[in-house]
Order: C-alpha cells, then structure tokens, then sequence
C-alpha cells in the first residue's frame, strides 16, 4: 500500500481505537493520537493485501521512529503467527549477549510474542530490521527512559489475562502503557499505524513533521483529513 491519509486528535475520540468501559484506558483517553491508514479503495482485501511492501513499511518505520527516537531507548516488540519472523528474531536474539529480550506466548492461538530493548535505537534498530514486519501480526515500540523489566512484567501478565478472555485485546495491552512512554507506535497487521504522544511530547508539529519525511523517504503518500489533523 502507498497513499495514506493521517488523522489525529484525542485518543477517545476514535471508536476503533478507544472503548471507555475499560477503565485502564481511561488515562490516556485525552493523549495525542494520530492514525495512519491506508485510503480506502474499490479493490478486494486480497488485492490490497497483495500491494502491500514489506520495504516500505519497514523503511517508514525505521525512518520515523528513528526521527523521534535518535539514541534515545526504545522497547520493541512483535506478535507473529508461530513459526514467524517472530521466532526466527528469537533465535538470533539468543545467541547475542549484553541484549535485554524476552519471548512469552499471547492469546488462546499462542502467538509468538517478543520484547527486546534497543538501548540506542538508531544504532541497534539493525537487529531488528531483517525480522520485520512480523509474518502475520502486530510491532510495536515505546520511545521510554523505564526499565525493561517494567515492560517484561507488564506483558508477562497481559500474556496471562489474554488467556482468559474471548475476544483480542492486544491493541489495547499496547495502549494501557502509553504513560509509561513519551510515544507509543504500532503498526497493525492491515499495514495502518498508530501513534500515542505522552502530554510530555510539547512539539506535535515536529511529529507531524517527522511523520511526513518518513513517508517521502518510505516512498509513501500521505494527506491530512480536513479538520482532524493538526
């Protein structure tokens, strides 16, 4: 997929993001959030899933978050399909030292899930970027100054509670830890993205900024929805 359209505002004011009967999502309801999808179009879902570009996506990403982040620490993660890029990122992962990783199973299908701290991220983004995007699922990456460990346990318990419930609440693990991190990034198995600014995050502008020369570099298109971004 090449043209996007961004739109953005309060994280509450998008249904398919954000659900106030869940409490723990209550605190980041009014956090800056820009969602990046691709324009609708008149062809089947298999075609549109077939324009997709793994080059573009992983180079969009690795631009942008490389924009915000810099040398700043960032915490990666990846479910994938066993049997995935996920597990093959494991592999690699256990026979490097002075890593911070680990590898858990999410949701009743026992999907591959892995952390991994990148202390410098433009500098260790290179372990990474051969694995991604995942097979079949989700990346994401918090831009935070806490402790791996912090994240470890979190997701450890997610992984718990996931198997529980009968619906996926993935998307919404992700986001309960935004206040944990200066920015939150995900992007979704259809190809879209997602951006959560801590009320730490003063320049917006150098996001958006951020988010448009990614796109040039990525080879991507994108356009603003009237009113809603900005």
């Amino acid at each position: 997929m090449k043209d996007y359209v961004v739109q953005s505002g309060p994280l509450r004011t998008f249904d398919v993001l954000y659900d106030n009967r869940f409490e723990k999502l209550r605190p980041v309801a009014d956090y800056h959030t820009i969602l990046i999808t691709g324009k609708p179009t008149t062809q089947r879902i298999v075609m549109r899933s077939m324009s997709r570009s793994s080059d573009r996506e992983l180079k969009f990403v690795s631009s942008l978050f490389t924009a915000l982040a810099g040398g700043a620490k960032a915490i990666f993660g990846m479910r994938d399909i066993t049997g995935g890029r996920a597990g093959e990122l494991a592999k690699t992962l256990h026979g490097l030292d002075g890593i911070q990783w680990h590898r858990m199973s999410y949701g009743k299908t026992e999907d591959d899930l892995i952390l991994v701290e990148l202390k410098n991220f433009a500098k260790d983004f290179n372990l990474i970027q051969e694995f991604v995007p995942p097979s079949e699922g989700t990346m994401f990456c918090y831009l935070t100054a806490a402790m791996f460990d912090v994240y470890q346990l979190y997701w450890e318990r997610a992984c718990q509670g996931a198997l529980k419930w009968k619906d996926d609440r993935f998307r919404r693990d992700i986001m309960i830890l935004a206040p944990e991190a200066k920015i939150t990034l995900w992007q979704e198995s259809d190809g879209s993205y997602t951006l959560i600014l801590h009320p730490k995050v003063e320049d917006v502008e150098a996001v958006d900024r951020g988010i448009t020369a990614a796109g040039q570099e990525a080879g991507m298109t994108i356009t603003s929805a009237p009113g809603l971004f900005g």
